[in-house]
């Protein structure tokens, strides 16, 4: 069996050379010499003639092919230009459906008749060739700022829509918010260019790009690739700039209007000592403010109006003013000696048999005589001890409870002492027993008066 496509061609050689037949000059001395008498042989050789002619001229017709050329590189050899022509125009319409961009070739493609005796062509090599090495490009506009560029988008409308998105990027939809004015501060324009569609940007991704922090830069980018490469402009991260979003907003919101301290004197307490009396409760205002934000951090507030709902009620609190301990010598009498590290106590000079007094309320848990101390007084009053030395008589024994002020000895210059006086001390109580005279921290008793 013949090939089909054998035979195809043969049977247009053969219409061929009918059609270059027709048009000949032998054709017309064929009709001319119709119906005259003229020799076989010189027929047969006049045929033979056209016949050579018309296959000399098929043959250098036939040895015409196109090349296909990408940028001035050929590619391959083709019959007939339409059909790569309609294979370009298909291969465009395919790769523009897929990424819903109308498309265009990046490379110069050239369709040129050449004479080219003994080469075949070869239609599915240059297709599968343009397949390979074809790269399209799509017309966008390239977003400005500052003079940068950035990023393109598909149309100028994409610049407008990421103009607004940057606007809505920091607006607060609170109800209580009142939008003013917003406006991005750097400007912001559009430039004709032609990139890949894969380069090209949604306003979104170009407003996370302007707006988001390093890190969501970097992975926009990783993900994207560099937009302005094939722009020939800026390339990197680094040439993106950071635009600034002012907003102003009217807010207005409840607040809470502190209350006061009042304060009262009670006898009935310490110093340091305090009871709240009437508790305080806070106010209620309405406020109005007018805040300017840049890129949603605040820039200023100021008052617009303020109207108080519920005022405040103040709170009372009693402090005490009592001292801790009372003075223990009812005349007063006269500080000689002070606390110190060596001297424990304060010595308090007074007129001999001078009252002693209960600094504070209490248990006696000592009342005796010492070598050193002459008669001594120890109270217990839960977080302290008094003590009360060099007494001329005690008047309180062990176990017995005595009240603030009440007389407890005469004052006088038992032990070793220099002349009549009263040695006080107080120590911080340490355990729930005496125990000893160095069990128990002394403290300087004059900042109890």
């Amino acid at each position: 069996m013949g090939m089909p496509g054998l035979s195809f061609q043969r049977k247009q050689f053969v219409s061929r050379l009918n059609r270059l037949y027709r048009r000949s000059e032998l054709y017309k001395l064929r009709r001319w010499l119709k119906g005259k008498s003229v020799h076989w042989l010189l027929y047969l050789a006049l045929s033979g003639l056209a016949l050579a002619i018309g296959l000399g001229v098929h043959y250098y017709q036939y040895c015409h092919l196109y090349a296909v050329r990408v940028d001035g590189e050929e590619v391959g050899l083709v019959r007939s230009p339409e059909e790569m022509e309609c294979f370009v125009k298909e291969l465009t319409e395919k790769c523009g459906s897929y990424y819903q961009m109308d498309l265009f070739p990046e490379q110069e493609i050239t369709l040129t008749r050449e004479y080219r005796p003994g080469e075949m062509d070869d239609i599915r090599e240059a297709r599968e060739t343009l397949r390979q090495r074809l790269g399209f490009l799509t017309d966008a506009v390239m977003v400005i700022v500052d003079g940068i560029p950035v990023a393109p988008v598909a149309t100028e409308k994409g610049v407008e829509q990421l103009v607004e998105q940057l606007c809505l990027s920091f607006v607060n939809e609170s109800n209580c918010v009142e939008l003013l004015d917003v406006q991005v501060l750097e400007e912001v324009a559009g430039e004709k260019c032609a990139v890949s569609p894969e380069q090209v940007y949604s306003p979104g991704e170009i407003a996370s790009l302007l707006m988001g922090q390093k890190k969501e830069r970097e992975m926009l980018i990783a993900s994207r690739g560099t937009a302005l490469s094939r722009s020939g402009r800026h390339k990197g991260e680094k040439s993106i700039p950071t635009v600034h979003v002012r907003s102003v907003e009217k807010v207005t919101t409840e607040e809470r209007i502190p209350f006061t301290t009042k304060y009262k004197a009670s006898g009935k307490m310490y110093r340091g000592e305090s009871r709240v009396v009437t508790p305080g409760k806070k106010g209620l205002k309405k406020v109005t403010y007018r805040i300017t934000r840049e890129n949603g951090a605040e820039q200023s507030r100021t008052v617009v109006s303020s109207n108080v709902i519920k005022k405040p009620k103040s709170r009372v609190v009693e402090r005490g003013t009592m001292n801790r301990f009372a003075w223990p010598v009812a005349c007063g009498g006269r500080i000689t000696q002070r606390f110190s590290a060596w001297h424990r106590g304060v010595d308090i000079a007074a007129p001999l048999n001078s009252s002693v007094l209960a600094a504070e309320s209490g248990v006696v848990i000592e009342s005796a005589r010492g070598g050193s101390q002459g008669n001594y007084i120890i109270i217990d009053h839960g977080s302290y001890y008094t003590l009360y030395l060099h007494n001329n008589r005690n008047l309180v024994s062990a176990g017995q409870r005595v009240s603030r002020g009440q007389t407890i000895a005469s004052l006088g210059s038992s032990g070793r002492s220099s002349g009549p006086h009263l040695h006080f001390e107080i120590r911080r109580k340490i355990s729930s027993s005496w125990g000893g005279w160095y069990n128990h921290p002394a403290i300087n008793p004059l900042q109890f008066f």
